[in-house]
């Protein structure tokens, strides 16, 4: 059973415990069925895992920007996140943003600044947001999706700077999750929706997807290798790992495609160009990566307030293993970016 199904096995108790009480009468408080706990998903909507304990499900998630630059590797707090996307940003270098729902990690980063997709990724999953810096544009981007913009004069205590040897001050911010919630919850407390994404066995046409290999440019490879019930990730070539010198390991990896160009108002010091992405809405190519298999299909968003949702050629539900879940925004072949990808044994 998907974890949609057992959504509508709550709705199914809502109307029992309704039923209940009006055939009862009037009962103590302590017989009267609690109908908030009916409606609560019992899995954490994010990975589809049972919570370490049921309150996690009701918090807000939180955001949080991670660059990918090898000056600053290791990275850190990526493999506690359940929801990770990477995006195409100036410069052919991809940007992380980590999302914290049920987990939570006490060092994510290094943070690095945020770019103007930022807010139609993150609505759909909560406002709470943990970057360094932004120029104007992607300010007014932010300020107009209502975002709540956690930086580090704003959450001193949730970002801090950790000295690295050998390792620019830019590279030092990291997050900690909890206290950046704690601090974000004052202004945003809605938990993420159930129906992000459907849990549960894998079914229908798939293809064998032992290995993946992407480009979000011409040069840059990342790759993934099927390996002990995980796919692995690789950075041209070398196991991509994290600072307690562990492989980074995947669930889920999907690809959506999308339109990425250059942008016209927006560059960085050293004069490149900013990366825009031209579909935020609509529909285009996915694939998802899965116990080995590629299920291919697409994505499909009607509003940037709306989530992006996955269905299959055949237009069932995309199915999603249990676990974490890594979304690659790969630039399609219509935009001034092309990337490109492969899989297979």
């Amino acid at each position: 059973m998907t974890s949609k199904g057992m959504m509508g096995i709550s709705a199914g108790v809502i109307a029992v415990a309704l039923g209940a009480f009006f055939l009862l009468g009037n009962r103590s408080a302590g017989d009267i069925p609690i109908i908030g706990a009916a409606l609560r998903p019992d899995t954490c909507p994010l990975s589809g895992a049972a919570p370490a304990r049921e309150s996690l499900i009701d918090r807000p998630a939180v955001a949080v920007k991670i660059e990918n630059a090898s000056v600053a590797y290791p990275l850190s707090g990526l493999e506690d996140a359940e929801v990770v996307y990477e995006e195409l940003i100036e410069g052919g270098v991809t940007r992380f943003m980590a999302i914290y729902h049920c987990t939570d990690s006490t060092k994510a980063g290094p943070v690095r600044s945020a770019r103007i997709v930022d807010p139609a990724i993150v609505s759909p999953f909560t406002k709470i947001l943990a970057y360094s810096g932004q120029n104007a544009p992607v300010l007014d981007a932010l300020r107009e999706a209502g975002i709540v913009r956690l930086e580090e004069q704003e959450a001193p205590s949730g970002l801090r700077r950790i000295a690295r040897e050998g390792v620019t001050t830019e590279h030092t911010l990291y997050a900690d999750t909890g206290v950046l919630r704690k601090a974000g919850v004052k202004r945003y407390d809605k938990a993420p929706s159930g129906d992000l994404f459907e849990f549960g066995k894998l079914e229908g046409p798939t293809k064998k997807a032992d290995t993946l290999s992407l480009h979000f440019t011409s040069s840059g490879e990342v790759g993934y290798e099927w390996t002990d019930g995980a796919y692995r990730r690789f950075e041209r070539g070398e196991p991509f790992v994290n600072e307690a010198g562990d492989q980074i390991s995947v669930d889920n990896v999907l690809i959506e495609e999308h339109e990425v160009n250059f942008s016209d108002k927006i560059v960085d010091v050293a004069g490149n160009p900013s990366t825009e992405i031209g579909d935020v809405t609509g529909t285009g190519r996915a694939v998802l990566f899965r116990n080995g298999r590629a299920v291919v299909g697409e994505w499909t968003r009607k509003s940037e307030e709306d989530p992006v949702t996955f269905s299959t050629r055949s237009g069932d539900a995309m199915v999603f293993e249990k676990g974490s879940i890594w979304i690659e925004l790969l630039p399609s072949d219509s935009g001034d970016i092309k990337g490109s990808f492969s899989y297979g044994e």
